[in-house]
């Protein structure tokens, strides 16, 4: 296949040949006997995002079915899919037989704690393929010893959200103004920040591979350094507690929105490489979870969907950032964490790929979050391994 007319990255118009599901050439009038003109349309690196749930926190064909289709339309040609199960060896086994020989490629992490707060059997779980290990901050130092060892011993990374609950009294939104205004229990910025300063130190003495998960604060950035892996959602990139307004349960993310203040200090610091990996933080909730009290509402957001428009929107089209510098936090870093060859156009990669419309609008978004930004850029196709899926 020759992809022609493409702009690369938006940038220079070029041709792409694919063969063997490889790109093997990039220049201007090469020649081939199957021709897919992209008419000027920007092609991108496909997506990769390591933070991806199944609808409703819930295991089932449809769910997963769904979530593939809801991918491959939308650019992403790999996921870290998140533990949604109690796993036990059996269940797990069962569990890696539907991700198998599919489009999507569906790499799984598991929680290392079972529902009643016990280590799971990680040697044979892993052994069996889970790609990573998940762990909350402010379990006990024994089992943060154990877990730590276990992946020392596999040679695995663990992803580690840092929040104490203690500080939180069941808090629901951002400690802030507006949620004092609205009478809602804050979520204290302490209870992120005291643990991403406990899991550095403690990840440094075993000599361990982390990811901290989902940061949200300037803070926590701050405490940490460019050896330390940081993983950051689109959305507190975009929005701040604000849009929490009027009880707005589209809003009530897990972190929660942040101030105006720590909101510019990650893009900053996206800005300057220091975070890794940005991710949708697809976590999609039915509508009779999200639609009741702010109090009762189910944390959770449909990510994957916007997520082209969101990247082009409030970093492509005003110049904060360009396609190419945004590629190495949604393709290129994640694609070598998950040792795929891909997440860059260049030859000798796979080629998995996405052609976008910058000028289509995105008139209907799937999160009520952005119902009232206009939004453009839609995928057009999806090739992965130079197979046109979508």
């Amino acid at each position: 296949m020759l992809i022609k007319n493409a702009k690369i990255y938006g940038e220079e118009l070029q041709d792409v040949l694919i063969q063997n599901g490889k790109i093997v050439k990039i220049g201007t009038n090469l020649e081939n006997d199957e021709i897919l003109d992209a008419k000027g349309m920007t092609l991108l690196p496909s997506f990769v995002d390591l933070n991806v749930s199944l609808k409703d926190d819930k295991f089932s064909l449809d769910n997963l079915e769904f979530l593939e289709r809801e991918c491959l339309e939308n650019g992403f040609s790999a996921i870290l899919l998140r533990d949604c199960m109690d796993f036990n060896e059996e269940t797990f086994s069962l569990f890696l037989q539907n991700l198998k020989d599919r489009e999507l490629k569906i790499l799984p992490s598991i929680r290392a704690l079972d529902s009643q707060g016990k280590i799971k059997n990680l040697a044979t779980l892993l052994n069996q393929g889970a790609y990573a290990l998940e762990l909350q901050s402010s379990s006990n130092a024994n089992i943060l010893r154990v877990v730590m060892q276990y992946a020392l011993m596999k040679e695995k990374t663990i992803f580690i959200r840092c929040n104490d609950k203690d500080f939180d009294d069941n808090g629901v939104m951002n400690d802030c103004e507006m949620g004092f205004k609205l009478g809602l229990i804050g979520m204290s910025a302490v209870a992120e920040t005291s643990e991403v300063a406990k899991i550095k130190e403690i990840a440094r003495f075993y000599d361990i591979k982390v990811i901290f998960d989902s940061l949200s604060l300037r803070r926590s950035l701050e405490i940490l350094d460019e050896n330390d892996f940081k993983l950051v959602s689109i959305h507190h990139l975009i929005k701040d507690d604000s849009a929490c307004e009027n009880f707005n349960t589209a809003a009530k993310l897990n972190p929660p929105l942040r101030s105006i203040e720590d909101r510019q200090a990650l893009r900053e610091f996206l800005k300057k490489g220091k975070i890794q990996f940005l991710s949708s933080m697809h976590s999609p909730k039915s509508p009779f979870l999200k639609d009741s009290a702010f109090d009762e509402a189910a944390f959770g957001i449909d990510g994957i969907s916007d997520f082209i428009s969101l990247c082009y929107t409030f970093f492509i089209k005003d110049g904060f950032l360009t396609w190419k510098e945004l590629c190495n936090f949604t393709s290129k870093n994640p694609n070598e964490f998950l040792n795929l060859n891909g997440g860059i156009i260049e030859i000798d990669k796979d080629a998995n790929l996405i052609l976008v419309d910058e000028n289509e609008e995105n008139s209907k978004p799937k999160s009520l979050l952005y119902a009232n930004d206009k939004l453009f850029g839609k995928v057009k196709k999806h090739i992965i391994k130079g197979k046109i899926i979508y």
